[in-house]
């Protein structure tokens, strides 16, 4: 039992608790919550702070422990079970999540956080139009939510409801014209034309000198889009050049020495594998399109998944999120090479991640950085296909450096310098493959496909072991929802626009010419 002395200090410590969260200063927020939780081990706030806390530094299964301990006490505590619901997503505990999060839709079905969670669990599992009516239910209970009518603004885009989406980005610059996501989203599809009054608004936004680095950052590369549209190539360079220079910026801790590290440790490990002697066993089927961002994988992904035994699962984080906190440790390395146990049991569990997309088609993955895990997936899934984009390197590196990606594995793309360098592990990590495997990987070129669409598409349709349908032919009738941001390009016809673009940026961009195939 609690004094009043007690009392008093708990609800004094809780204010410093919540404004040391507001604050980002998550580890003071822990070392203060574990305390206080030592005097009241009741109250469902602490359990809270400290698992979100730890969410935010990316520590989701300590914050689960954290959750799980709280629901102990108090089974039915909705602020919890929602943000277990949103620690499980963060795990890929898409199930988990989902029964917490629908919990709480059970008792209060007008829950807003509860509604937005597992909408963007819907997401996740490329259940976009799920997504939708869950975003739109949340939308009817706050339509004032930035973060909410972001994210149905992007739903609407992926599902190709342009007018839906637009009137949502219209309510955003209502909302707080200072902010410039909504011009983000819209750059994305809209095209652009001499005097278009988008444009003109977004060059008022980007002199305000209210606006903070980051929207600035969303409006340069906005208008670089505009100008691009316009075939104004010297104007359009001047905004993604800024924008990469102040995007650049914001990571201060990164170097492209991961990514080499990475490469050689895959190919030290690889090296010696006898590949021969893997089983060709009756895997479930998988597709996996691989290469550089804006290399064509899209296109190939759209073509692809017009199939009607192909379901097209977009960017996966399956294979990274399994390997990439692992493979740097020694334990777990010898493990895998050494032990076939072990590599069934995983085989096993990556699959069901695979298979809560879909559990009856073939599933397409189409995450380009896979290139790192190819032998992996060999090893794993050895009746998997592995298609190859290439595609132009200047014109991909062009279209990579011209864009700003949400994928927070990216941060070499915004440097001239480390673009190169990671263009180059991409080649090393390639070739090597290429070598290792040999026949494996089919090398699907973007500038054939564009040339001549039909022949190429009927080599690719049957290097997947699919039979031969029409559809496949027009893509533009795929109604996959799209999360790149090639959104608008994937749903036209094919175009040959694009194909040595990058001869018009040689001369703002010299780093072109240090690239080669």
């Amino acid at each position: 039992m609690l004094n009043n002395r007690d009392i008093e200090y708990i609800k004094k410590e809780y204010k410093k608790v919540k404004n040391l969260f507001l604050a980002g200063q998550y580890k003071e927020v822990i070392e203060k919550t574990k305390v206080l939780l030592k005097k009241d081990p009741t109250q469902a706030t602490f359990y809270n702070y400290i698992a979100l806390s730890y969410n935010n530094l990316r520590m989701a299964e300590v914050a689960k422990q954290f959750l799980l301990k709280g629901l102990e006490i108090n089974p039915k505590n909705q602020s919890l079970l929602v943000n277990l619901g949103s620690t499980l997503r963060a795990t890929q505990n898409f199930d988990e999540a989902e029964k917490n999060l629908k919990k709480v839709l059970n008792e209060n079905p007008k829950h807003f956080v509860a509604l937005c969670n597992l909408a963007n669990i819907k997401r996740d599992l490329n259940q976009d139009i799920e997504a939708t009516q869950l975003y739109e239910q949340a939308y009817e209970i706050d339509k004032t939510n930035p973060t909410l009518l972001a994210n149905l603004a992007i739903t609407y885009q992926t599902i190709g409801q342009f007018d839906k989406c637009k009137k949502i980005l219209k309510e955003m610059e209502i909302l707080n014209p200072k902010k410039t996501i909504q011009d983000k989203i819209y750059s994305s599809f809209h095209k652009y034309e001499e005097n278009d009054e988008h444009q003109e608004l977004m060059l008022k936004k980007v002199l305000n000198s209210e606006i903070n680095n980051q929207e600035k950052i969303n409006l340069y590369f906005a208008l670089s889009k505009a100008y691009s549209d316009q075939n104004n190539h010297i104007k359009s360079s001047e905004f993604f050049i800024k924008g990469n220079s102040e995007k650049r910026k914001t990571l201060l801790n990164y170097s492209t020495k991961y990514e080499t590290n990475l490469l050689n440790l895959i190919v030290e490990n690889f090296k010696n594998f006898k590949f021969e002697n893997i089983k060709n066993t009756k895997s479930p089927n998988l597709i996996f399109i691989v290469g550089l961002p804006r290399s064509g994988t899209t296109l190939l992904h759209q073509i692809i998944s017009s199939h009607s035994k192909v379901f097209g699962a977009g960017e996966l984080p399956i294979l990274r999120s399994n390997f990439i906190e692992k493979i740097f440790k020694k334990a777990w390395i010898d493990e895998f090479f050494k032990n076939n146990q072990f590599r069934e049991k995983l085989s096993i569990e990556i699959m069901n991640q695979f298979k809560l997309h879909n559990n009856k088609l073939i599933i397409l993955d189409k995450a380009p950085l896979n290139f790192q895990w190819v032998g992996f997936i060999k090893i794993l899934f050895p009746n998997a296909k592995i298609i190859h984009s290439k595609r132009n390197l200047k014109d991909t590196a062009l279209s990579i450096y011209k864009n700003v990606f949400e994928d927070i594995n990216m941060p070499w793309s915004y440097d001239q310098n480390e673009l190169i360098q990671f263009i180059d592990i991409y080649k090393n990590f390639m070739k090597f493959w290429h070598n290792k495997i040999p026949n494996y990987i089919y090398d699907c070129h973007y500038e054939k496909i564009v040339n001549d669409k039909e022949t190429e598409t009927k080599k690719l349709i049957k290097f997947c072991n699919l039979d031969w349908e029409d559809r496949c032919i027009d893509h533009t009738k795929n109604t996959n929802g799209i999360k790149t941001i090639s959104i608008s390009q994937a749903r036209k016809p094919i175009y040959k626009s694009s194909i040595n673009l990058s001869n018009f940026y040689k001369g703002n961009l010299k780093f072109l010419e240090d690239i080669s195939e």
